[in-house]
């Protein structure tokens, strides 16, 4: 009787935490406006743990020292939007959650391969004086404390394959 009762509770619990895991873990999840929206960068602050990557112009994100300054690319902003839509459209269970009327700003989210944990991405592309344009990326993961590198090697991963991209146009 008590074997049965144990299994019994076992069950239960094992279906309260997939309907969390459900729940929280969703597609639905990603529709709150807390994430669809792109983040303004002028407005942005950082928290205290070490699971987000900011890289920004020194500039953009006068609330939030940024892990590392983004480069200027030697094309219009247009087009480093482009490269970068290129870029994303390439990343695996990477999905675009809302942009700017021009698609300038984005916000997207990335989930992990194994448990779909999900990191929401914010990008602002940017003039930079004549031709040129640069970038701001913040990455970040919902859940955790530490993400064990993720989001910088995410970031660092998608500023390469955006510089070889708009060198090659």
């Amino acid at each position: 009787m008590v074997k049965r009762l144990a299994t019994a509770m076992l069950v239960v619990a094992l279906l309260i935490a997939a309907g969390w895991y459900g729940w929280q873990l969703g597609p639905w999840a990603d529709a709150s406006e807390e994430y669809s929206v792109p983040i303004d960068f002028a407005s942005l602050e950082l928290g205290s743990s070490p699971n987000q990557y900011l890289i920004a112009p020194a500039d953009a994100t006068p609330r939030a020292k940024p892990d590392a300054e983004s480069p200027v690319f030697g094309v219009p902003p247009e087009r480093l939007r482009d490269a970068f839509s290129a870029v994303v459209a390439e990343a695996p269970r990477t999905k675009l959650l809302g942009q700017s009327d021009h698609g300038m700003r984005q916000s997207l989210v990335q989930r992990s391969a194994v448990f779909r944990f999900p990191d929401y991405i914010d990008v602002s592309v940017l003039p930079a004086g004549g031709d040129g344009s640069t970038i701001a990326i913040y990455s970040r993961s919902r859940f955790g404390y530490s993400d064990m590198g993720v989001n910088r090697r995410r970031v660092e991963d998608w500023m390469t394959a955006l510089q070889r991209k708009t060198a090659l146009r």
